[in-house]
């Protein structure tokens, strides 16, 4: 078996895309963002001060990649190839490799459970959709 499998880059970029619009949901006013504002204690102008969109949202877009095409090696070396499969491996990877370590930064770091639910939540939701994109379209 090789290293590195074939893997569908077109739902792979897919997934890149849509995590995008999961965030800008997610932390809008329209979902959690007074919510994420209040708990890390920072305003919408403080927030704007030292905003960079390209490189955040840049950065964003390929660390979101760069998850989905994990997701997929991981789905194909273990022959999760059907919706079903994708959901329970991304919630695998998520409450293993997301989740638990976000848990210990929060208590190292003093942080919130709401901050904390609130931004696995949206980690949640991106790789839920990414395990659902990958095993639709077969890897």
């Amino acid at each position: 078996m090789p290293a590195i499998l074939e893997v569908n880059y077109l739902a792979v970029l897919v997934c890149g895309i849509i995590s995008m619009i999961i965030g800008f949901v997610w932390y809008s006013h329209i979902l959690l963002g007074r919510i994420w504002m209040e708990e890390i204690d920072k305003s919408e102008d403080e927030l704007k001060k030292d905003f960079n969109p390209v490189k955040t949202y840049g950065i964003s877009f390929l660390c979101n990649l760069f998850i989905a095409f994990s997701l997929a090696q991981l789905m194909a070396h273990s022959n999760a190839v059907s919706v079903a499969s994708g959901i329970r491996m991304a919630f695998l990877c998520w409450s293993g490799f997301i989740l638990a370590p976000m848990i210990i930064n929060a208590m190292l770091e003093g942080k919130s459970i709401k901050l904390l639910l609130v931004d696995s939540g949206h980690h949640l939701i991106v790789i839920l959709v990414f395990g659902i994109i990958l095993g639709a379209w077969t890897i």
